[in-house]
């Protein structure tokens, strides 16, 4: 039902070429331009031009790469589901409010028709021209409601079945958005928790860098040794003959 109702809106803005778009890129990423080209048998130029149209409604985002070899940018096309649900909804709500507007119409005041012709006249229209058909001048019949109100009626409940799918299909994109953000807030935050922790402790092995620096900045200077001068070894006194007691000398007899 989706890719139908997608269908539909690609259709009314690009053309009938544009609709088989939706299949080619529904479900898929990053898809080449030069394939989109091959599979639709239109030249890059036809393609650009139609993927443009839609990228201008934000139903399709596209990113680019430049071809190495080539030099020229190859562009790479996505479907964008839920701008492209958004537009598909505005476009029910508008029918949905004709359709009831119909309704209204229908259900209030009277129509005229031209059997002949087949064309259909308000009252007021029919008053104006003497309730004569300015096409083949014969005179208008009353026009038959009931089947009207019947046809306008199962339109208006198809229109609002078809928004209560896409509703509840962007319901689900949207949770899924949700999702996939708060994964990326997640990380995003365990990202920059990691650098400012990185940060702290770079900081913190500055600081003790600066403090052991301001530290042996404070401690005295430990005064040099002077180194002793040696003086020259004084000559050893003469050992001091140790005073033995003199022999007396014998006394010589006379004779």
């Amino acid at each position: 039902m989706q890719i139908k109702l997608l269908k539909d809106v690609v259709g009314e803005i690009a053309g009938k070429q544009a609709v088989e778009i939706v299949n080619l890129l529904a479900g898929k990423k990053n898809v080449n331009e030069f394939l989109i080209a091959k599979k639709l048998k239109l030249t890059i130029n036809q393609t650009r031009n139609i993927l443009y149209k839609l990228s201008a409604n934000n139903l399709v985002s596209f990113t680019r790469k430049k071809d190495k070899k080539k030099g020229w940018y190859i562009y790479f096309w996505t479907l964008n589901m839920g701008k492209s649900l958004e537009l598909l909804r505005k476009i029910i709500n508008r029918e949905i409010d004709n359709a009831r507007n119909q309704l209204k119409s229908r259900r209030t005041k009277r129509f005229y028709v031209c059997r002949s012709c087949n064309i259909e006249v308000s009252e007021e229209t029919a008053l104006l021209n003497d309730f004569e058909c300015k096409e083949c001048g014969q005179v208008y019949e009353l026009s038959e409601s009931e089947k009207v109100i019947s046809e306008i009626s199962s339109k208006l409940k198809r229109l609002v079945r078809e928004k209560e799918i896409i509703e509840k299909e962007l319901q689900e994109i949207n949770e899924k958005e949700m999702k996939r953000r708060k994964r990326r807030d997640a990380r995003e935050k365990k990202e920059r928790a990691k650098k400012r922790a990185a940060k702290r402790k770079a900081k913190k092995k500055e600081k003790e860098k600066e403090m052991k620096k301001a530290k042996k900045a404070k401690k005295p200077k430990k005064k040099a040794k002077k180194k002793k001068i040696k003086k020259p070894k004084k000559a050893k006194k003469k050992a001091k003959k140790s005073k033995k007691p003199k022999k007396k000398a014998k006394k010589r007899k006379k004779r």
